[in-house]
C-alpha cells in the first residue's frame, strides 16, 4: 500500500475510534458543534478510563501497581514542568503565578472556578463545576492520587520549597467545590507578576498556541522513562509531598 493510501486510512481509522469514544461522554448535539467542547474531550476520555483502570489495576497488582501509576503521573508532571514555566510566562516565586498550571488545566477541561486568595506567599482556587466529574466518581482516587501526583511532580520541579500542594476537597468525591491550595511560608504582599487578578471573578481560559501538542508528546516520552526506572528499581520511586496524596500503604 502506498504511505499516502496508509496515512488516509490510519486517519479514517483513529476518527471512528475517536467518534465510538465520544458516545461515552454522551455529548448532545450541541457539544459536538461546539470547539471548546471537542478541546477538552481527550482529556475527559482519558480521565474516565482511568477511573476504570485504578481499580483494576489496584485488584491486580495492590500497592505497588497504584504506586507505579502514580510515579507514571508523577514523571510527567515533573517533565512537563519547564515547558509550562516557559509557554505560560510563571514567576516559579509567585503562588498565584504558579498557578496558571491550575488555570491552563481547567481551561482543556472546561472546568469553572475562581480564585479566593491571590498573594505571592498563598493563592486558593475554588472550582466549583467539572465536565469530568461524573466520569470520576466512579473513581474519585484517580483526583485524589494521580491528578495531584501530576501536580506535585510539576510544582516539585518549579518550586519544591512549597509546601505540599494540596486539594482539599474534591468534586469527584461528593464535594460541592474543589479547592486547590498553593502556599509558600515567609513570603506575603501582593502578587506581583500575574498580569491581572480576578479574586471572586471567573478565570479565563489561558490560551497558549502549541502547547496543548507539546505536552502530549512530551508526555508519551515521560511514561517510558517511569516504566524504566520501576522496571530497574521498583515502584518505590521518590515523589515530592508523597504523604499528601497516598493512596495505598
Amino acid at each position: 500500500m502506498k504511505p499516502g493510501k496508509m496515512l488516509k486510512w490510519t486517519a479514517l481509522a483513529a476518527a471512528a475510534l475517536y467518534a465510538r469514544e465520544l458516545r461515552r461522554l454522551e455529548p448532545t448535539p450541541k457539544d459536538l458543534l461546539n470547539p471548546e467542547w471537542h478541546r477538552g474531550a481527550p482529556l475527559r476520555l482519558l480521565l474516565g478510563r482511568m477511573a476504570d483502570a485504578l481499580p483494576a489495576i489496584q485488584a491486580k497488582y495492590g500497592g505497588y501497581g497504584v504506586r507505579a501509576l502514580q510515579f507514571v503521573f508523577y514523571q510527567i508532571g515533573a517533565d512537563r514542568a519547564n515547558l509550562m514555566r516557559k509557554a505560560l510566562d510563571i514567576d516559579v516565586n509567585d503562588a498565584r503565578s504558579l498557578g496558571r498550571v491550575i488555570d491552563y488545566q481547567d481551561g482543556l477541561l472546561g472546568v469553572s472556578g475562581v480564585w479566593t486568595e491571590e498573594s505571592r506567599g498563598r493563592a486558593v482556587k475554588e472550582e466549583h463545576q467539572c465536565p469530568a466529574a461524573g466520569e470520576l466518581a466512579r473513581c474519585p482516587q484517580v483526583c485524589e492520587g494521580l491528578i495531584s501526583a501530576l501536580e506535585a511532580g510539576t510544582f516539585s520541579v518549579l518550586n519544591p520549597g512549597l509546601k505540599a500542594p494540596f486539594r482539599a476537597r474534591f468534586l469527584s468525591r461528593g464535594d460541592d467545590r474543589c479547592i486547590v491550595v498553593l502556599e509558600q511560608g515567609g513570603i506575603s504582599g501582593r502578587s506581583g507578576s500575574y498580569p491581572y487578578f480576578t479574586l471572586g471573578e471567573k478565570t479565563p481560559d489561558i490560551r497558549a498556541p502549541g502547547l496543548w501538542w507539546k505536552l502530549a508528546v512530551t508526555a508519551l516520552a515521560s511514561v517510558a522513562v517511569a516504566l524504566v526506572k520501576i522496571a530497574v528499581s521498583g515502584a518505590d520511586q521518590p515523589m515530592m509531598w508523597y504523604e499528601s496524596f497516598r493512596l495505598v500503604d
